[in-house]
């Protein structure tokens, strides 16, 4: 049996040897050189598809949850891959004007940034086409677009539909630096 001062010595010992092991773990940081981002609107093309199939929950109150995964391609000051989350919560049947929300990400060579906007949903009777004018912020950001941390989002894009069912959004995101 051990005694205690020799417990005690014995978790010391241990201790000391995971906090070393744990200072020879933690990531040295890079420097990064932030993209002057700030001085004009940073101007996002972009081109969605679902990128799987929606989840729709209706609730005994009569209204309906809807939300998608979509990815795609992103052009202009920012290009590479957009992710987005989109989510809805509508009586049901939906009506023509609601409100809808998307949480993104888009991902270049440089870094990351992620954010959401939120806004109207227009999808008139018998139109193939939808539109979204929406805001947001910036709310995330890797080390070379560290100037549109918090930035202010205004996106305005075009949902189309096929047999009554979304197939894609595409249009603008506009990122103003604070």
């Amino acid at each position: 049996m051990l005694k205690r001062s020799h417990f005690l010595t014995l978790l010391v010992v241990c201790l000391a040897i995971v906090g070393l092991s744990g200072m020879a773990l933690a990531q040295e940081a890079d420097m990064i050189e932030p993209i002057n981002l700030a001085s004009t609107p940073v101007v996002v093309d972009f081109s969605t598809a679902a990128a799987g199939p929606p989840t729709i929950e209706l609730l005994t109150d009569g209204r309906m949850t809807f939300r998608i995964m979509s990815a795609g391609s992103a052009s202009g000051t920012l290009a590479g891959t957009i992710t987005a989350r989109v989510s809805e919560m509508t009586s049901n049947p939906s009506p023509p004007f609601h409100q809808v929300t998307v949480m993104f990400t888009i991902e270049t060579e440089a870094g990351m940034i992620e954010g959401y906007y939120a806004g109207n949903f227009h999808h008139p009777e018998g139109e193939d086409l939808a539109t979204i004018r929406a805001t947001g912020v910036i709310l995330s950001v890797s080390g070379a677009y560290a100037d549109l941390y918090l930035a202010d989002v205004i996106v305005s894009s075009t949902v189309q539909f096929v047999d009554g069912r979304s197939v894609g959004e595409s249009g603008t995101i506009s990122i103003f630096a604070r």
